[in-house]
């Protein structure tokens, strides 16, 4: 018999170990070390009270792994990460942990819930719809493998220590992922360096990566600036500050043309792409 609860007595090496163990056969590499974990953890917001384990006696089998923040001005819930461990599948535990951890984000005072999950998988898609999701947007990720880039830098470029958001959010076509947004980045930002290129004492654009993964959350260009090499010159000095063989731009809106021709010239190309769903608690289901 199954117990679903919170992780809030469970350790964090438990559920790294339950984790690696769900997603050993993901179509996305997800062997990460227990300091990548945690540091993922910390980045998306984890919170171990709307968090839901299914254990069969003391071992963990399942889990979805929560976050709760504001977002777009509401109290909101994220999906970490959901998995079930391979011999445990097909028995509709998902199902049920979904459900628990719904309740708790709803006691918890969150009025939304949102998730990704790869459009490739239609069985995961449908137990979200059918609790109440509806897809908001669509989301592609692209790498690169270092030296592969084809830009040149034309451009000076200088690292920023502290960030004007409010300025940097004007250059964008659409508002960041949930693991890209402002809150996530400044999360752990020790983590990140931010480069920008400054015309007429403005900045015109500017670009951040995590110098231990080579993922970079954000790049975005002065609408007034584009097309000029300025994003260009971004991106090779970000490249300089990793040492990481693969270049990664994860959850890219598809909605923003400039942005997919951008890392399609720059050299990158397609991995997986992903829907973020929504669920509206004020839609009582």
């Amino acid at each position: 018999m199954l117990r679903y609860d919170s992780f809030i007595h469970i350790e964090k090496e438990t559920i790294y170990q339950a984790f690696l163990n769900a997603f050993s056969d993901y179509p996305v590499r997800m062997d990460m070390s227990f300091d990548q974990f945690e540091k993922m953890l910390k980045r998306k917001g984890f919170d171990p009270n709307v968090s839901v384990g299914a254990f069969e006696e003391d071992c963990l089998v399942g889990f979805i792994l929560n976050g709760c923040r504001k977002w777009n001005g509401k109290a909101t819930a994220y999906d970490v990460g959901t998995g079930v461990i391979p011999q445990f599948r097909k028995q509709g535990i998902t199902k049920h942990m979904l459900q628990t951890a719904k309740q708790y984000c709803i006691d918890s005072g969150a009025e939304q819930y949102i998730l990704e999950v790869l459009t490739s998988n239609t069985s995961a898609a449908n137990i979200y719809r059918k609790n109440g999701f509806a897809v908001e947007r669509e989301f592609l990720c692209c790498q690169m493998e270092r030296g592969n880039d084809r830009f040149d830098p034309i451009h000076q470029t200088e690292h920023i220590l502290n960030p004007d958001w409010e300025l940097f959010g004007s250059f964008w076509d659409y508002p960041p992922s949930w693991q890209n947004s402002i809150q996530s980045i400044e999360a752990l930002s020790e983590s990140f360096m931010i480069s920008a290129v400054r015309k007429n004492n403005h900045i015109a654009g500017y670009g951040i990566i995590d110098k231990s993964t080579g993922e970079i959350p954000q790049i975005a260009v002065d609408k007034k600036w584009r097309n000029k090499g300025i994003g260009s010159s971004i991106l090779a000095d970000l490249i300089k500050q990793t040492d990481c063989d693969q270049i990664k731009i994860l959850n890219i809106d598809t909605r923003s043309k400039a942005m997919l021709y951008f890392v399609s010239a720059a050299g990158f190309y397609h991995t997986v792409t992903q829907y973020e769903m929504k669920l509206d608690f004020g839609i009582r289901l």
